[in-house]
């Protein structure tokens, strides 16, 4: 429960997308045929009063969206994440892709690394992948992302520290702290670092996750794009 899933870097169907979803298909389809794989699939269906990714909005109204999840044997995963945005002063659909693989290094300690896709349905221009890997030790986890075209522009890398603390037996606390470091001078949002940071309160009841909090994003908002709001909340089914 200290996690948000989309961290473990965010309509459908569309002609665009069918690519990137062929993919997809043939990533499940070729470990399931693997011997001795072992498939799980789990899905969240969230309405959340604001989207916002690294301290930056993509919508100002509430959202629906939707994430797959799929686990394979030998710690291999794949996912999508869909949920309707505002970007640039329009209305679209946004689709994240991934796939990684985490493994356990002791009882406590374990890795994680993948690659995501993120795709915008009205702006394909600034579509991006990222390369990330982390370790998780308990309830803290650190992760690097390394972008080659963020937004279509330079270089970036993201750090990002989550932890969670629990309340009781159905209460956590999740803390995120991250960092946007661009590592070219053409970068075309800004030349600064920009750091972002959230906590959340979340109340599990075992299909649904009610959450609520406060985030912040340290030195403003890039090309245009709004700051998220201080306060949001959610909830989310699983299934």
């Amino acid at each position: 429960m200290p996690f948000h899933r989309h961290d473990r870097q965010p309509s459908l169907p569309s002609p665009a997308l069918k690519p990137v979803a062929g993919a997809f298909a043939f990533l499940v389809a070729a470990s399931a045929a693997a011997p001795g794989a072992l498939a799980q699939t789990s899905a969240d269906l969230s309405v959340v009063s604001e989207y916002a990714m690294r301290g930056v909005s993509l919508g100002r109204n509430p959202a629906v969206q939707l994430r797959v999840d799929h686990d394979f044997d030998g710690g291999w995963y794949a996912g999508t994440f869909a949920s309707p945005i505002d970007l640039y002063g329009r209305g679209q659909g946004l689709l994240i892709v991934y796939g990684g693989r985490a493994l356990p290094l002791t009882t406590k300690l374990s890795w994680d690394a993948g690659v995501t896709r993120t795709i915008y349905l009205r702006n394909r221009e600034v579509d991006y992948n990222e390369f990330y890997a982390g370790l998780t030790y308990d309830r803290v986890n650190a992760r690097v992302s390394y972008s080659p075209a963020y937004y279509g522009g330079g270089r970036t890398v993201y750090l990002d520290l989550n932890g969670g603390i629990p309340l009781g037996e159905r209460v956590a606390l999740a803390l995120h702290a991250g960092l946007l470091h661009p590592l070219d001078t053409d970068y075309h949002w800004s030349e600064r670092d920009r750091a972002d940071l959230r906590a959340t309160l979340a109340y599990d009841t075992g299909d649904w996750r009610l959450q609520a909090g406060v985030q912040t994003l340290v030195h403003g908002a890039g090309n245009g794009l709004p700051r998220a709001r201080a306060l949001f909340a959610g909830a989310s089914l699983r299934f």
